[in-house]
């Protein structure tokens, strides 16, 4: 047969059958359109989840300290790492002015919410030559200083871990040619940035250490990329635990939420391929069956069955090609509607612009045509296959069955109800982010002076005098004032014997070092940083001055080492310990531990030194008490008065200043703005599920018209039979909304949200859904006389 001849028979069949032929073209559009759409949903989300972490806490993988130089350059030309940025501290000046070097990959990579400030200079241009450097905003303003003025420092760089200086820098000059913003939310804190070539210079005549950020090609196997970089530098794995790397755990979260959210995107891709080829073989095989009486004239005038299978391939082509077009067509701009136009509103209310795409991705159309290959190859195979070995007379011979298609629809509108429950669960994780602020600013509040990195080694240490702590609990809308003293002698101690110690813990090389003959026998010392609070009772609710006496709260890896309970008591020993070689005669106080946590005062004062006791036992050894830290708990309603006063008294003297709420407010503000994108999403996926099951139960209902006909016929009312569609509806409903209850209970498991409030609505639009669809559809039919003549 003639390839003129049977597109004559095919177009005779298309055009004799325009309403099936429209009908089976828009259910073929639909599936485009949903797969398009669906795929992109997933796309959006996992978008969505990682920009928001990358805002947060930036785009690096994973965070290299105290490296050198050369490791850095090794780092950088590793074949499976991305990039790679490098930040180098070059010391601290008199005033606290941090002084360092970041370059253009660190600078990309850093956080676009917590480093805004990096990101672009809002003055000038940066530092290129080696006398050139910019400063931060609040640095020009303290000392009034414009572009092209010069600067002269002498830096100090300590070891962030001992505080002892590991270089200096004296008499550094330098020329201002740039401006950048202060770092956002502590507009206290001041910092200049060199040239690269100035960097460079010092780095090898010092021999510093640098500050590494990764980025991996392979964004989802973080961990195993860190262990394999780790290797590549030639570091074993017991030597690898001795670099100090740190992973961004929330970004590698939004990530590995990315992996379950492709495997929810496969769920949904297997669920439309899995209808589509069932109802694709249905809707085809109900048109072959009418054209029976067809083929056995065409066979009888002298058509072979590969004429028969061509002419049933050919409807086939021309069916796909008119739905896949017309559904990439329409898919785009529903696309463009639904994430451009429709979400606008959202966007620009909720502060959540690059959140999502109107533009198809390539991957969205990729995973669609992959998607319709697999659904029409099976099925029009599965056509072929009976053309080939039936008889005319006999094929397609037999009942449809009804099950076939109850189970279809019941699958897809439970599966639907699953992955929405499953969307619906999604968490951002932003809640990490409000307790890492809280840890470091536990009060609304927080007035700071100098670092515990920088008073350690001496000099002139800054403090918060008793005037001005006095005017700072006295400033309106102040209701709760904590401050912290420290004291920076260094002859305090712990001493202990080695036998006692243990060996798994984080500071047990430390004390090892410290190792000294103390009454004959060999000792481990650990040098103390003693700070002290008038308020105890608000770190340890439970303190009684006149029980517990002397007091103490240690760092958790410290009390590990030492292998101390709370309740333990222990000995702090002043430094004629070390100067007798004997605990005799030597200044010490015996104290109880009250708690053991993390000590965190504030941003610069931290460390495994601190140890936080009671006025009294602090006042019992050298060295005085600077007020370093003020925690600030502000009234409700007079937050803004509080936070005016506290930032003028700290501008005034030259403090530092933070604001808790401001940090935490664009962790909310986040948070709101992905969980309406997320709810944005949600409905999309219903809609498209929605969809989908409209199509099969329309398609089920249409081909049961003879039945209602018959119904009809022999006296059964409309009433009756839209009572029984919506049963068998109720029935659909009532499993597909037990297989989703199954799975809710699985995902509601460890959450704080009560199931009730989680998931009534998605299973109460299911039962709706089942029960209502098929009454409307029924009503359609009749209106339209298509099962009742």
């Amino acid at each position: 047969m003639d390839r003129k001849k049977m597109l004559s028979v095919v177009g005779g069949y298309l055009l004799k059958e325009k309403r099936k032929t429209i009908l089976t073209s828009l259910f073929l559009c639909f599936v485009t359109v949903f797969l398009l759409i669906g795929n992109q949903l997933f796309a959006n989300v996992q978008t969505a989840n990682r920009l928001n972490a990358e805002a947060l806490e930036g785009r690096q993988h994973v965070t290299y300290s105290d490296i050198s130089e050369a490791e850095f350059q090794k780092i950088k030309a590793c074949d499976f790492v991305a990039d790679a940025g490098l930040s180098f501290h070059l010391g601290t000046a008199e005033d606290g002015t941090a002084f360092g070097y970041i370059d253009e990959s660190f600078r990309d990579l850093g956080a676009t919410v917590a480093e805004a400030n990096i990101k672009q200079v809002i003055n000038g241009r940066w530092a290129q030559k080696k006398e050139e450097i910019i400063f931060t905003k609040n640095y020009m303003e303290k000392y009034g200083l414009e572009l092209g003025d010069t600067v002269s420092v002498s830096l100090v760089a300590t070891d962030a871990d001992t505080g002892e200086v590991t270089f200096r820098i004296p008499d550094l000059t330098l020329t201002v040619v740039g401006v950048i913003d202060n770092a956002v939310g502590f507009t206290d804190r001041k910092s200049g940035y060199v040239s690269a070539a100035l960097a460079e210079k010092i780095l090898r005549e010092k021999n510093g250490r640098v500050n590494v950020v990764v980025r991996f090609s392979d964004e989802e196997k973080i961990p195993e990329n860190l262990n394999k970089l780790n290797a590549y530098l030639g570091y074993g794995e017991e030597e690898s635990e001795t670099l100090k790397t740190q992973i961004n755990y929330i970004l590698a979260e939004a990530v590995t939420d990315g992996g379950t959210l492709k495997k929810q995107n496969a769920v949904m891709n297997f669920t439309i391929w899995l209808v589509g080829i069932l109802v694709v073989y249905n809707i085809f095989y109900n048109r072959l069956f009418e054209k029976k009486r067809d083929f056995i004239a065409l066979r009888k005038i002298g058509f072979q069955t590969k004429d028969l299978m061509k002419i049933a391939g050919m409807e086939f082509l021309i069916f796909v090609l008119i739905g896949f077009a017309t559904g990439i067509l329409a898919g785009y701009f529903l696309n463009q509607a639904v994430y451009g136009e429709s979400m606008k509103a959202f966007a620009h209310a909720y502060d959540a612009e690059g959140l999502v795409s109107s533009e198809l991705s390539w991957d969205s159309v990729e995973n669609t045509a992959v998607m319709l290959l697999l659904m029409v190859i099976p099925s029009m195979a599965g056509i072929l296959f009976q053309l080939q070995n039936d008889m005319p007379t006999e094929f397609m011979r037999g009942k449809r069955k009804n099950t076939r298609k109850q189970v279809l629809a019941f699958l897809i509108v439970s599966l639907s109800a699953i992955l929405i429950s499953i969307l619906g669960t999604q968490d951002n994780h932003s809640d990490e982010g409000i307790l890492f602020v809280k840890e470091y600013v536990p009060g609304d509040l927080q007035v700071t002076a100098g670092s515990i990195y920088e008073n350690i080694q001496g000099g002139d240490i800054p403090s918060i005098s008793d005037s001005v702590f006095q005017e700072m609990k006295a400033a309106p809308g102040i209701r709760q004032v904590q401050d912290y003293k420290i004291n920076y002698d260094r002859g305090i101690f712990l001493c202990e014997d080695r036998g006692k110690l243990n060996a798994d813990s984080g500071n047990y090389e430390s004390m090892l070092a410290m190792e000294q003959e103390i009454d004959g026998k060999k000792q481990c010392l650990y040098n103390l940083v003693l700070a002290t609070t008038e308020n105890m009772e608000a770190l340890v609710p439970g303190y009684d001055e006149k029980k517990d006496g002397h007091a103490a709260i240690m760092e958790t890896e410290l009390a590990k080492t030492l292998n101390l309970e709370i309740g333990d008591t222990f000995t702090i020993y002043d430094e004629q310990l070390i100067i007798n070689g004997s605990k005799e005669g030597c200044q010490s106080v015996s104290v109880k531990l009250l708690d053991i946590r993390n000590v965190i005062l504030s941003e610069n004062h931290i460390g495994g030194n601190l140890l936080v006791v009671d006025e009294e036992t602090a006042r019992a050894f050298p060295g005085g008490l600077y007020r370093q830290v003020v925690n600030v708990w502000t009234e409700e309603g007079v937050e803004a008065a509080a936070v005016s006063n506290l930032e003028r008294i700290s501008d005034t003297n030259g403090y530092s200043f933070r604001n808790a709420n401001s940090q935490i407010q664009k962790y909310v503000d986040s948070d709101h703005s992905q969980k309406v994108m997320q709810c944005f999403f949600i409905i999309i996926l219903a809609v498209i599920g929605l969809l989908v099951y409209f199509n099969t139960i329309f398609t089920n209902l249409l081909n049961r018209r003879n039945d209602f006909k018959i119904m009809h016929k022999i006296g059964i009312r409309k009433k009756e039979m839209y009572w029984m569609v919506m049963k068998e509806g109720l029935c659909q409903g009532g499993i597909a909304a037990g297989v989703a209850v199954t799975s809710q209970i699985v995902l509601s498991v460890n959450r704080q949200g009560s199931f009730f409030g989680m998931f009534v609505v998605t299973d109460a639009i299911v039962v709706a859904a089942c029960a209502l669809f098929p009454i409307f559809i029924l009503w359609y039919m009749f209106c339209k006389k298509m099962a009742v003549s």
